[in-house]
């Protein structure tokens, strides 16, 4: 049987670019052997190279240096499927394949637009496509959608930058309704860009400065007194039921920039000890909460367990990390699944590996 030709998309013109890099590197290290990947990177200028160098260059970001890089485009001619190489003398290659993982995060990764040129080109999409990967993307379009399914969300206020005019009636219109320490982040930036912590008026007015300069929305919300819980959701249902569910311990109050990949300030315990009945709420909501956003493949769903017993859904992760370390990857492979094995599942969702 033919190998399967997969385009892996790495990089991209955000804040996380850094954090891509480390997945793109554990997974184009470990792919099923069905696999021929063609390893893209997308500088932080946006710029698109085909890479067809060693894949430790790309962990340091050395891989741009190449030279045997080249520009790259995804065809979005539907008849082409697949990537056109533009060599340094103009002269174009069509190489097709049979998909696109992107393991891409934050901006212009995450955000479904990576998806939609996919779905123009007809392409296959390992992960969720367009408008689930929006939802997730856009804390303020996926608390509507989940609450109009009946899933709890965490109280939350969002502002738009041009309520900036009016410091004062902003931050109002957030502690009328929200009490102290009050978070606020980007609506739509990955989990930890631009997000802060205030405990006082003053401290939320720098609060809300500092997520306004990464998106026009920020969404504010307050603490929930309870655990924090995640869960690995996967396409069929059920290999949920061999993942664990994992407890978030925070050993710091302080926002690390790339906290939820490389650096995090919480500790990830798996499984968290729960009771059985407790145990299969957090999977139903997880579940509940994938499908109402029409997710499909995988995601990580954040959830808050308060001192009640009540469920909130705090985040649903598109493109949750997958390197050998992430939280997504130690919830899978620290109850069933080898990494090796997660992957095959991800992509054998999409591509017939047998």
């Amino acid at each position: 049987m033919a190998k399967k030709r997969i385009a892996v998309l790495f990089g991209g013109a955000s804040a996380d670019h850094a954090a891509s890099l480390h997945t793109a590197y554990s997974v184009l290290s470990s792919l099923p052997k069905e696999i021929e990947p063609l390893a893209i990177g997308i500088t932080r200028a946006g710029r698109w190279l085909f890479y067809p160098g060693s894949y430790e260059n790309i962990k340091d970001g050395s891989w741009e240096q190449d030279s045997d890089c080249c520009s790259c485009v995804i065809s979005p001619d539907m008849t082409n499927k697949g990537v056109i190489k533009i060599i340094s003398d103009g002269e174009s290659t069509i190489h097709r394949i049979d998909a696109v993982f992107p393991v891409l995060h934050g901006k212009y990764g995450e955000d479904g637009r990576v998806q939609g040129l996919c779905k123009l080109a007809g392409l296959p999409v390992i992960g969720n496509d367009f408008a689930a990967a929006a939802l997730c993307n856009d804390r303020r379009i996926m608390d509507l959608v989940l609450s109009d399914s009946n899933i709890k969300v965490i109280e939350n206020v969002t502002l738009h930058r041009s309520e900036m005019n009016d410091m004062t009636a902003a931050i109002k219109k957030i502690t009328g309704k929200l009490s102290f320490p009050i978070y606020t982040a980007p609506t739509s930036c990955s989990t930890s860009v631009g997000a802060c912590r205030a405990e006082n008026e003053k401290e939320l007015e720098e609060a809300i400065k500092a997520s306004f300069s990464h998106h026009p929305y920020i969404i504010a919300e307050s603490a929930v007194k309870g655990r924090e819980l995640t869960c690995a959701v996967l396409g069929a249902k059920h290999h949920d039921e061999r993942v664990a569910i994992g407890e978030l311990v925070r050993t710091d109050d302080s926002i690390d920039k790339l906290s939820e990949y490389i650096a995090s300030t919480s500790e990830l315990k798996v499984p968290a000890k729960l009771d059985g009945l407790t145990q299969n709420k957090i999977k139903q909501t997880a579940r509940a909460a994938y499908d109402a956003l029409s997710c499909k493949c995988f995601a990580r769903v954040d959830m808050v367990l308060d001192n009640d017993g009540e469920v909130y859904v705090r985040r649903v992760r598109g493109i949750p990390g997958l390197d050998r370390q992430s939280i997504f990857t130690r919830l899978v492979t620290e109850s069933t699944y080898s990494y090796e094995e997660m992957l095959r599942m991800l992509i054998g969702a999409v591509v017939d590996l047998d």
